[in-house]
């Protein structure tokens, strides 16, 4: 298990996004909006950057991004660092309680919908008209197990 925010931790979130949805979790929805995710899913390419205002570091609080190019809807590569990388198309921002309660099952739509993740980055429009790629992403992302720093 690896910590949240770290090279290790992005590379699974990675294999999570590209292999989402199992077939089990993908029972539970419609089959029409899967159909629609996987259309947003092809249709994307660019870099999503997920951050962390206030990371618990050996007593103290810092910012970590998270980085996921992707191509054509499948992460191809990621990495991790101290700033919003320039080339970043999308950055969806929080708190690290924001981080935790997503990391412990709360709804990562109503974390973007009741702006507890912030999108600081990008086209509004674009994103919200891929919502449903990007929350199910996050889902993806939740369901990696992860060390919390406290």
């Amino acid at each position: 298990m690896a910590d949240i925010f770290t090279t290790a931790w992005a590379e699974e979130v990675k294999g999570a996004i590209n292999s989402y949805p199992d077939d089990e979790y993908r029972a539970t929805k419609l089959d029409l909006f899967w159909n629609w995710i996987d259309e947003a899913r092809r249709g994307f390419t660019g870099t999503l950057v997920l951050g962390v205002r206030d990371l618990p570091s050996n007593g103290s609080a810092k910012p970590a991004y998270a980085t996921f190019a992707i191509t054509q809807g499948q992460v191809t590569s990621t990495g991790v660092a101290d700033e919003v990388p320039d080339d970043a198309t999308y950055v969806l921002v929080g708190n690290y309680d924001v981080w935790r309660d997503i990391l412990q099952g709360y709804d990562s739509g109503k974390a973007v919908m009741y702006r507890r993740l912030r999108l600081e980055k990008g086209d509004v429009f674009r994103f919200f008209n891929r919502i449903y790629f990007f929350t199910e992403s996050l889902v993806a992302l939740s369901k990696v197990p992860a060390r919390l720093p406290v």
